[in-house]
């Protein structure tokens, strides 16, 4: 069950991402293209695919922590840095970066 919660959380964080950094972030991590698959088909540079993808996981990052920060508050006593790491640590398990 909580896997299925997780899921959906993440689920609908991805379809907040701007139109731009959610299209290169389901192509590349999603759907498993490449950074320069993902760039040929959206006429894009390697470089620019590569920004947007960090852009679209720091997005991530931000958003869940912000969603999970308060189901955490009574029960761990987590400074910003420690709920930042683990929220990257989650982020890097779900969605591997190549």
């Amino acid at each position: 069950m909580a896997d299925a919660l997780i899921r959906d959380v993440v689920e609908r964080s991805i379809d907040e991402l701007p139109d731009e950094l959610r299209i290169v972030f389901v192509a590349c991590v999603v759907d498993g293209m490449t950074p320069d698959q993902c760039a040929e088909l959206f006429a894009l540079t390697s470089e620019t695919v590569e920004a947007r993808l960090h852009d679209a996981r720091n997005f991530l990052v931000e958003m869940l922590i912000h969603q999970f920060d308060p189901a955490f508050g009574g029960v761990y006593q987590l400074d910003d840095s420690s709920s930042e790491r683990i929220t990257k640590a989650v982020m890097d398990r779900l969605f591997p970066r190549r």
